[in-house]
């Protein structure tokens, strides 16, 4: 059964519960139906009886007794009964009126006079309860139950048939779609059927479909965005490479800019193993109790200095709340907004760093006053590399990376991370860890 297709097993399973309803349907006929004749039967026989003694009785009065003449005259009636009939006379002795009954038989007391004088036995002809006319209608009875369970049987058979192709039609489409995407036609999508149930799983496809496409569009992006970023400072160090082979360039001014090449690669790599760790939390993180606050503080206390260079006011304001994290890629977390932060905030601008706690939740929040994301931008910051403006991220030396880095390791704490942000006023970070005592 498990090798047949679903075509066949609407049709065998139609063809079953048909043949079964009418099984059942024939097996209550035949025992409703059949006791009721042979009642009917064994009914009339009793009446039969119950004449025949009116019969026996009026005969013996009009004969004065068992004479020759009366048992003449009730083998005659019996004949013209159809029936055959014995009679008992009481006080012992049995009246001979011809063929013995024989099979079923009904018994009635012969009165006469107000006094028992015998009792008759009576049978049918041929010893059966039914006539002929009652056994042939129970023998049509059976021929139809059996000639209407072949008609249901082939009248589920089409049903089936026609039942299995319409609705195994939408689902060989779902097949068909998925065999396509199977050989990289991400493109292909499902019809959606009238059915909810078929229509909910082209939909399931359909969306799966949906999601592939924008992944390979993702990883065909972030492959070109990183062979982009890798060729800029390669491109950069076999310049400067060959113009110290041509003495073209004084070596101590070239081996400087080589040197800030080949750290912006080593950024970029650092940036992609991060990433990478991060997406694989469950292997990477040490998680104890700590507080946010002793967190947020110490990263934000190194940075105050790089904002005051940088002529951007930097608050904080640290309550103490505890979670449970990882330190190191908590800190990771805190120095990638803080850097983000005073990449995309202009001097004189503001930066400020939050931790409190809301409910069962600890907030972090890292809120700046600088050019702010479009709204068209803002459902793409979390994207790696991805940028607003990427000739300045990428004059600070920046891949797009960092913000991917954070959301990954949001997540691996079973936190989550939203974002606000208004074109030309600013940007707030917000992450959300759930609060643990300690």
């Amino acid at each position: 059964m498990s090798r047949l297709g679903l075509r066949a097993r609407l049709a065998i399973a139609l063809v079953a519960v048909a043949v079964l309803a009418v099984g059942l349907a024939a097996l209550i006929a035949s025992l409703g139906i059949g006791p009721r004749i042979n009642q009917a039967a064994r009914s009339r026989l009793a009446d039969s009886a119950a004449h025949s003694a009116d019969l026996v009785a009026t005969v013996y009065q009009e004969s004065g007794g068992w004479t020759s003449t009366a048992q003449t005259e009730l083998t005659h009636l019996a004949g013209l009964e159809g029936v055959r009939l014995a009679v008992s006379v009481s006080g012992g002795g049995v009246v001979a009126l011809g063929p013995p009954p024989t099979g079923t038989t009904a018994n009635a007391p012969i009165v006469e006079g107000g006094r028992l004088i015998g009792t008759v036995t009576v049978s049918t002809a041929s010893g059966a309860s039914l006539t002929p006319e009652e056994q042939a209608l129970e023998g049509s009875l059976d021929q139809l139950h059996l000639i209407a369970a072949g008609a249901a049987a082939f009248a589920a058979l089409v049903v089936g048939l026609v039942l299995a192709e319409a609705l195994s039609r939408p689902l060989r489409r779902i097949r068909a779609t998925a065999e396509r995407l199977e050989r990289g036609d991400l493109e292909a999508r499902v019809t959606l059927a009238s059915e909810p149930e078929v229509r909910a799983v082209g939909g399931a496809l359909n969306r799966l479909a949906e999601t592939l496409e924008r992944e390979e569009e993702l990883r065909k992006a972030s492959v070109a965005d990183l062979a982009h970023e890798l060729r800029t400072p390669v491109s950069g160090l076999l310049t400067r490479i060959e113009a110290a082979q041509d003495d073209v360039l004084p070596l101590p001014a070239n081996l400087v800019a080589m040197h800030d090449e080949a750290d912006r690669l080593t950024r970029l790599v650092d940036d992609l193993a991060r990433l990478a760790d991060a997406e694989r939390p469950g292997l990477l993180l040490d998680k104890q109790p700590l507080d946010l606050a002793e967190v947020a503080g110490g990263i934000a206390e190194s940075f105050a200095p790089r904002f005051a260079q940088a002529g951007i006011a930097f608050a904080t304001t640290c309550e103490s709340v505890w979670v449970s994290g990882d330190p190191g890629r908590l800190e990771q977390i805190v120095t990638n907004l803080l850097a983000n932060a005073r990449d995309y905030t202009e001097p004189e601008g503001e930066v400020r760093v939050e931790v409190h706690r809301e409910g069962e939740s600890a907030v972090l929040e890292v809120s700046d006053t600088g050019v702010g994301i479009s709204g068209d931008d803002l459902r793409h910051v979390f994207t790696r590399f991805w940028r607003a403006d990427r000739s300045r991220s990428r004059a600070k030396g920046g891949a797009g990376l960092g913000l991917a880095i954070v959301r990954e390791l949001v997540r691996a704490h079973d936190g989550r991370i939203d974002v606000d942000s208004t074109l030309g006023r600013g940007s707030r970070f917000r992450v959300t860890l759930p609060v643990v005592d300690h």
